[in-house]
């Protein structure tokens, strides 16, 4: 599980550092293009952008967070409801 969580973690940083990139992008754009470019529109995606990273920096501090021991209690206690159930899925199209 720890290797999945810091894959997770991984693809969020790059995504988080995409989504800064293309603001980055869209206030070049603005700088440049302001005469040629709908200004509201890229005001959107720059904070469209920023509003993306903020979202996934947040996703990446919550995973990042130990989990409590109600919370291992209650992953042990799902895996093993939803292995049962997948046991009956399977026996019943047998």
């Amino acid at each position: 599980m720890s290797k999945l969580k810091d894959d997770i973690i991984k693809q969020k940083e790059f995504l988080a550092a995409e989504s800064l990139k293309l603001a980055n992008q869209a206030l070049g754009y603005l700088e440049d293009q302001i005469s040629e470019c709908s200004t509201r529109d890229l005001v959107a995606i720059f904070s469209s952008a920023v509003k993306t990273h903020r979202d996934i920096i947040s996703d990446i501090v919550a995973l990042q967070e130990p989990e409590s021991k109600s919370e291992l209690e209650l992953a042990k206690h799902y895996s093993g409801t939803v292995d049962k159930l997948l046991e009956q899925i399977r026996n019943k199209g047998s």
